[in-house]
């Protein structure tokens, strides 16, 4: 006799359990986003001030920059720059590897989702069956019941 029931119950707990690490993933990329965000916050927060403090002292004529103090601003800013440009390329890294995570935890959903939907036919065409089954039960036990009363009212 065939097996009642959903016939694929581990084939969902293994869709789930694949789920759930696609899902640790992605938070770990979504986690990983943040802290670049974060870093690229703090290096564009330093140029403010490395800027910030430029204009002050441009304000003041008074002291003049030396050549060799101009060189050490000067390379100072491009080193901003290229810190900022570096940290931007790995946001922008870290926001694909997040996109591409999400786009494959929501197809995972949808597998499983198919499987749950599948289980949920499955289970209530058992149930319908059973139901059936046990009507057919009751059916012939009215019947002999039914057969046997009037067996006795002939004789």
């Amino acid at each position: 006799m065939a097996k009642k029931g959903f016939q694929y119950k581990r084939l969902l707990d293994v869709k789930s359990l694949i789920m759930n690490l696609k899902s640790m993933a992605l938070r770990e990329s979504e986690d990983k986003h943040r802290s670049h965000n974060e870093k690229l916050g703090k290096i564009r927060a330093q140029k403010q001030e490395h800027l910030n403090v430029d204009s002050a002292s441009s304000d003041s004529q008074e002291e003049a920059m030396s050549s060799r103090d101009l060189q050490v601003h000067t390379w100072y800013t491009e080193q901003l720059n290229e810190d900022l440009r570096r940290q931007v390329h790995e946001v922008r890294i870290a926001e694909e590897e997040m996109r591409e995570r999400r786009k494959v935890v929501e197809k995972s959903a949808k597998e499983k989702q198919s499987l749950e939907k599948l289980k949920e036919h499955q289970d209530l065409a058992t149930l319908k069956e059973s139901e059936r089954e046990e009507q057919k039960q009751l059916d012939e036990i009215a019947s002999r019941q039914h057969s046997r009363n009037g067996d006795r009212k002939q004789s």
